[in-house]
């Protein structure tokens, strides 16, 4: 019974030591991709690629050199400030959200109202010129009386039934 135990709580410890190890690992290339995001590829292709996407040996090189850096314990912040201090504002994948920067963020959706505010004027102009007809119409069937309204009604019916009759007999012949 007890090298029973002894088994278990030795199995019970090795699992726990490979989980810890493997978790440690996972957060680590989690770490080194979220820095591959916030980065871009500085190649001499000039991919213009975030650097987790990029293929070139450029990019391997500067992944080596990340890992390294995360490894001595800097933080993705303080990378990411070096490679900013040392290539300036165009290594980051994304603009930072101060400054004449922010013009990047905010634009785009101003944009989106003012488009959306004039599509409507251009439209409610347009509803509007069709206006006056419409209610001419009205004002002249305000004045016939109900049985004038109802033989109208009776026109146009008849003549959307004739239409309707003529399209049918061409369908058939």
């Amino acid at each position: 019974m007890v090298i029973h135990l002894k088994k278990i709580s030795f199995v019970f410890f090795v699992v726990l030591f490979i989980t810890i190890v493997n978790s440690s690992v996972a957060s680590a290339g989690a770490i080194l991709s979220d820095l591959e995001n916030q980065l871009m590829c500085k190649c001499d292709d000039k991919c213009g690629k975030v650097l987790i996407n990029c293929t070139c040996s450029t990019a391997d090189k500067n992944r080596k050199k990340f890992t390294k850096m995360l490894e001595s314990g800097l933080t993705v912040d303080q990378i990411v400030q070096q490679q900013i201090e040392k290539y300036g504002e165009t290594i980051l994948s994304a603009p930072s959200k101060n400054g004449f920067n922010l013009t990047a963020w905010v634009i785009p959706f101003g944009a989106i109202m003012i488009g959306g505010i004039g599509i409507r004027k251009l439209v409610n102009g347009w509803v509007e010129k069709k206006k006056p007809a419409i209610e001419l119409q009205n004002i002249e069937g305000d004045a016939a009386s109900e049985s004038g309204a109802e033989k109208s009604s009776e026109v146009t019916s008849s003549k959307y039934s004739r239409r309707l009759k003529d399209e049918l007999d061409r369908l058939e012949t």
